[in-house]
């Protein structure tokens, strides 16, 4: 019995002790940017509740990064940081994971850039992609004449109510189907407010989300990533994720141009924004583009090639470089080309290299001539910032700028001592600088006119 007992306490001071320590990773530069072929020191510590290193538990590593590093390892910790050094002789980035033996600790990341800003894209630029997408629209404008367009009022929340319209739309034309929801200041006349299109990212089902309500004197609205219904209980969103038209969307038929899942959502952006420039609120000059992850590559598709968009915001945007995971580069999501489906079916494979330089945000960017505010998180993995980089270095704009999160995951910032905002909080205070100021030349343009 006193075994047994004294077993238990053994136990449930190991569980204790496995409960207060963490995984520590530092490296020489706090920005974390170093020259290509530069060493980087990076310092992976164990420690307890109190910050004091403690020695003897072994740690996993793994480095992945361009040019094709993939190494891994296990140190044991001391009672002094352990060194790591690591490099690449390509721009681009490295990542470190280190994990504790048994996993009862949380794995931590760092990452480290090499000259990002000499990243180039490894997808091709098809000499008809503005050929393909003029058609495109022009076949989605054709479609709107004739299209079945039903604007529902729906139920504002009480705290709003005051200030806005709310209305579901839905837009049936034949060959694709769009929708989202819309909110209209209350008070709006015709061509009185500029429009702010807002896009979901790649897991989200329906289109409701009261963040639009605490937006900006304008027009707003939240497309729909799907054909479903806009306003689902978030219970029923996995029942939704598996039907065949959602599952696994981003890998389907990337063989195929018409059919290509994501390019279904790229034509369904378009579309969109045609409708919201019939609406008779609407300014008819000034429209603003905003998402993160998948719904920074709707935004930057929604801005490409348009000058009626005067600002994108692009939060660490998916669907670059597609290309990329082909030269040894790390793609953004949702890394087609190392996908089983792909990598293992030649034929599909070569297909699909035919289709997917359509559908890759690089050559949407080179095509974006308005301002452009973008984010990217140096350790993550969901759209890394090789493909970010790729993609903002590319921008046809030269008014950009590129907000760093060195500790940035997909979308947090995972180091507190920093008051910097996750990779998606960025954009925000300037599109409502922008709006108020779009506002006021409006008004000024009416009383001018005399309207």
């Amino acid at each position: 019995m006193k075994n047994l007992l004294l077993c238990s306490m053994l136990l449930a001071l190991f569980a204790l002790q496995a409960q207060s320590l963490k995984l520590v990773i530092t490296q020489d530069k706090k920005n974390c940017r170093y020259k290509i072929s530069e060493p980087v020191n990076f310092y992976l510590s164990a420690v307890d509740a109190d910050g004091k290193n403690i020695s003897g538990q072994k740690i996993n590593y793994r480095f992945t990064g361009d040019g094709g590093l993939d190494k891994s390892g296990t140190v044991i910790s001391a009672d002094t940081p352990v060194k790591l050094t690591e490099t690449i002789n390509v721009c681009g980035f490295i990542r470190l994971n280190a994990s504790l033996l048994g996993g009862k600790v949380k794995p931590v990341d760092s990452g480290a850039a090499f000259e990002p800003e000499k990243i180039v894209s490894s997808t091709p630029d098809p000499d008809d992609f503005d050929e393909f997408w003029a058609k495109e629209l022009a076949a989605i404008k054709e479609r709107l004449k004739s299209a079945k367009i039903t604007v529902k009022p729906s139920v504002t929340p009480a705290r709003w109510e005051k200030m806005w319209n709310t209305f579901d739309v839905r837009i049936e034309d034949g060959v694709i189907n769009a929708g989202g929801m819309l909110i209209i200041p209350k008070e709006a006349k015709k061509k009185s407010y500029p429009i702010v299109m807002c896009f979901s990212g790649a897991s989200k089902i329906g289109a409701y989300e009261k963040y639009i309500y605490k937006s900006y004197k304008c027009i707003s609205f939240l497309m729909n990533l799907h054909d479903t219904e806009n306003i689902i209980p978030r219970s029923d969103a996995p029942k939704y994720r598996k039907l065949p038209n959602i599952k696994d969307y981003q890998l389907r038929r990337a063989d195929s141009l018409s059919e290509y899942g994501t390019g279904i959502i790229f034509r369904r952006v378009l579309m969109s924004k045609e409708f919201l420039k019939t609406l008779p609120e609407w300014d008819g000059r000034n429209i603003i583009t905003r998402g993160s992850s998948m719904g920074g590559a709707q935004s930057i598709v929604a801005a490409s090639g348009d000058p009626l968009v005067k600002l994108c915001i692009a939060g660490a945007p998916a669907m670059c470089n597609h290309f990329g995971s082909l030269n040894n580069q790390i793609s953004g999501w949702p890394n087609l080309f190392k996908n089983p489906v792909y990598a293992k079916n030649q034929k599909l494979s070569d297909d699909a290299k035919k289709v997917m330089p359509y559908f890759d945000i690089v050559n949407f960017a080179r095509r974006v001539k308005c301002p452009v505010i973008m984010s990217v998180g140096f350790i993550d993995y969901v759209c890394p910032p090789t493909s970010i980089f790729a993609a903002f270095n590319a921008l046809g704009t030269t008014e950009k700028v590129l907000n760093e999160v060195p500790m940035g995951n997909h979308g947090a910032n995972l180091d507190k001592t920093n008051k910097i905002p996750g990779v998606f909080g960025y954009g925000g205070n300037e599109v409502n600088r922008l709006v108020r100021k779009m506002n006021i030349e409006t008004r000024k343009a009416a009383e001018k006119s005399g309207q």
